[in-house]
This record gives structure tokens, sequence and C-alpha cells, in this order.
């Protein structure tokens, strides 16, 4: 058996054995997986240590992959295994719930990895991926959970996934058709809006070479995008684009959120080099 944690190719072997599974037994096959590879699911969980939070995962080791461009290949299986629990966009009609994996291999592939369902009951940006909004008729009414349309997981104080939630808010704090409908950033795919990671336009190989955004809840205090503290110097920081600039409070709240909420900044931002740390809720 064959489990080089240093090859880039075993996290996204298996996210094209997703792709390409067809029949049942899908969930069998993952888990078989991973307890094939339990040194790729050791170097999951060391990230989710608390003080993992702490320590540069970006650097590439000389037999070449990076610890953040594993998580990456994680974080794009997770993103497949959450398409059926998705809302199609309009467009989408001869694609069928068929076409992408039952809804039952989702949390089981997580638990295996030893992740924890995320149970907070109050809306909160660090746990909680918006996808529709409800608008109240209060503008000053804050966002409340009406539904979960999937649920979140973290591996220990790393978050690996936010729950995908239907809120009622007021347009003072989110508008429907903006915090629902704008672009997700450190996103790979959604069924039903535009996303944009930074593996979005690279060829077929240098895709795989994304970092994964990590964010930690630590010591009552939550951490975004931990790396761009950690290793201020990463290659994103030459970005030359032709990216909006937003006032300090507007990209903290898309950094926190990943999308605009009130205003449609557009698909113009390049949030990933930001940070954030503020205190956690009670709940």
């Amino acid at each position: 058996m064959n489990d080089d944690v240093y090859s880039g190719h075993h996290w996204r072997s298996l996210y094209e054995s997703v792709i390409g599974h067809e029949g049942d037994g899908l969930t069998d096959m993952l888990l078989g997986w991973l307890d094939e590879h339990p040194a790729h699911v050791m170097e999951l969980r060391e990230a989710g240590r608390p003080e993992s939070h702490l320590i540069p995962l970006g650097k590439p080791s000389q037999r070449g992959y990076s610890s953040l461009w594993r998580l990456y290949a994680v974080n794009r299986i997770l993103d497949l295994l959450i398409l059926n629990y998705q809302d199609p966009p309009d467009d989408s009609a001869a694609i069928t719930d068929e076409t992408y994996p039952p809804v039952g291999v989702y949390p089981s592939f997580c638990e295996a990895l030893g992740a924890d369902r995320i149970g907070r009951r109050g809306f909160h940006p660090f746990f909680h991926e918006i996808v529709e909004v409800r608008q109240a008729d209060d503008p000053d009414q804050p966002p409340s959970i009406v539904q979960e349309r999937w649920p979140g997981y973290m591996l220990g104080s790393m978050l690996l996934m936010r729950a995908g939630v239907v809120v009622t808010a007021g347009a003072r704090h989110l508008v429907a058709g903006v915090a629902d409908r704008s672009i997700l950033y450190w996103t790979f795919w959604r069924r039903s809006r535009s996303t944009h990671d930074l593996s979005h336009d690279w060829g077929h190989n240098s895709q795989w070479r994304t970092d994964f955004r990590r964010d930690y809840l630590v010591d009552g205090r939550m951490h975004y995008n931990v790396d761009k503290v950690l290793d201020p110097d990463d290659e994103d920081e030459d970005w030359e684009g032709d990216e909006e600039v937003l006032d300090p409070a507007s990209m903290i709240e898309v950094v926190r959120y990943r999308c605009s909420t009130v205003v449609d900044h557009g698909g113009d931002l390049f949030p990933n080099n930001d940070h954030h740390v503020e205190p956690a809720p009670a709940d």
C-alpha cells in the first residue's frame, strides 16, 4: 500500500473517483479509501489541532505538494458531496439529482475523518454559509436560521465545512439576491451561485496548487484565513489584478461571509490576502 503523504495525487485521485463513480456504494468506496490512507487522514486531523493555527502549512516540501494544497483537495471532495443538498440553477433542467452523490454520503465521510457536526443554533458567518435570504419586514432584524440545507463540520478546532442555511434577516444586515447570490469566494463549486477560488482559470494540473483557507476557533476567538498572518510574504501578495479596492470594514465582511452581504461588490475582489480575528459568540 502506497500512502506517501507528500504526494499531491492521493486526495486528488479520490476526487476524480467520486466524479467518475456510478451506481451505489460511494460511501463504502470513500470509507475504504480512508482506511487505506491513514497517513493522509492523520495529516488532516493534525491540522485541526488548536496549536496548528500558529503553524504555517503553505510551503511545499522538497517532494512537491504542501499541506495546504492537500487540504484544498479535500475541500474539493466536500464540494462534490454537498451538491445534492443544493437547489439547481434555473437553466439545469436536464441535470437530475441522480447526477450528484446521494445526500447521506457527505456526513458519513466527514464523521470518518473525525469531524464533529456544527450544532450552533444562532447564525454566524464563521459557521454558516447563506443559501437563501428571506427578507424580513423590519430592516433591523438580525439574521436567524430557519432551515439547515446541509450540516457543517469542525475538525478539531479547524473549520472543515460551513453549514448551508436559509435565514430570515432585515435588509440592513443581509439583502436577498446579494447575500445568497453574489459570488462566493474561496469556493470551487456551488450549483446555484457563482464561485471563485484561486484554482479557477488554471490548467488541469496547476489548479491543484491552490491553498486551502484555514479558519479556527481557539480559546474563544475566531481566526479567519490564518495563513495570511503566518506567511505574509506569500506570493499572493504580488497579485496585480484589476480587483476592486474596498474600505477595510467592507473587506472584513467579505472575509467573514465569503461574499457580499448588503451591497454587491461584484466578482473583481481579491480578499485572499486579508484576515480577521474576533471573539466567538456564546452560541
